[in-house]
């Protein structure tokens, strides 16, 4: 059966005369990028096939004895057999594609390059990014608030290696990180906004060999509200008043996010006036705050009687 040949370069993107590091560093990126961990259950399947072959290309590019063997070979290298080349045991090589297999199988089974790549100097954690959904209330608040997030931790199979035994750590599938439920305190500043990104130093991705964590960057989602309509910074929000309340004048209860605040409406007032409370919407970015727009909604009571047919009666008259 026919083997096919694999272009290692293409799938890590680099170009063939790519140094360690650029090829470390996009092995990486694509590693992340392709976790399975990362992806829903639906895409699962097409993520790890994915990562395989990205582990696979890294395994042989890494390595500059089995990068040297790979150039030397190429594209036409089942031209001729591989001098020296005995019959394979396979356990070595699982989880890597027959090509990988026919092209090293006569390396014995030995460490591969990654794992010496993890293994060597000390590294700063990764940067880690997550959604913080925030009521209105809680925005304008501030204070500690206490969420949950799933942080990368050191795989603990491996300590951060990615490798276990010689091969790829099957815990971390090679990334030396796992995926864990970590609950944290983050300190909110008064008058937050949407899309604000708060930066909490040290809650990131864990450092290797003693290494400091990185930063962990929480950018803040406004949740809908069941009271108000948002623009851009100002809010508004719908009162009702009665019919002899918005003709003579009074006062009605507006809800704030501080809680209700008591307002005169002036006389004559007509359906849909909105009025203005100055510096009770949402924050701004120079500190101060928008606007709370109550909109005024005409009601009719309910219960009516022979009294209140006659006042409305008298009062069409006086009006017509």
């Amino acid at each position: 059966m026919s083997i096919e040949y694999k272009d290692y370069y293409a799938l890590l993107g680099v170009k063939k005369d790519a140094s360690a590091d650029e090829i470390k560093q996009a092995y990486r990126r694509l590693a992340k990028q392709h976790h399975p961990d990362l992806h829903p259950v639906k895409d699962k399947p097409q993520a790890e096939a994915k990562f395989k072959s990205i582990n696979e290309a890294y395994e042989a590019l890494s390595d500059p004895q089995k990068k040297a063997t790979y150039d030397q070979i190429g594209p036409g290298w089942e031209a001729g057999p591989r001098p020296g080349s005995p019959p394979s045991g396979g356990e070595p090589f699982a989880g890597f594609s027959d090509f990988f297999e026919t092209m090293f199988r006569n390396e014995g089974g030995q460490s591969f390059g990654r794992g010496q790549a993890f293994q060597g100097a000390s590294r700063k954690g990764q940067a880690v990014e997550a959604e913080l959904p925030l009521s209105l209330e809680d925005s304008i608040q501030g204070g500690d608030k206490r969420i949950s997030i799933l942080a990368p931790v050191l795989c603990p199979v491996c300590g951060g290696s990615g490798r276990q035994g010689g091969r790829t750590c099957p815990a971390c599938a090679g990334v030396g990180e796992t995926r864990q439920e970590r609950t944290i305190t983050a300190h909110l500043p008064k008058h937050s906004r949407d899309g604000m990104r708060l930066r909490l130093r040290g809650q990131g991705g864990p450092g290797s060999r003693g290494a400091e964590a990185g930063d962990l960057f929480l950018r803040i989602r406004l949740l809908p509200h069941p009271s108000y309509r948002v623009s851009g910074d100002d809010l508004e929000t719908t009162v009702t008043a009665m019919p002899w309340e918005a003709s003579l004048g009074g006062e009605l209860s507006v809800p704030s996010l501080e809680g209700p605040i008591r307002i005169r409406i002036p006389a004559g007032t007509h359906s849909g006036r909105r009025l203005r409370l100055s510096g009770k919407g949402l924050g701004k970015e120079d500190g101060s705050r928008g606007d709370l727009y109550a909109a005024v909604r005409i009601d009719i009571p309910d219960k009516s009687n022979g009294t209140t047919a006659r006042l409305y009666q008298e009062l069409r008259e006086a009006i017509l």
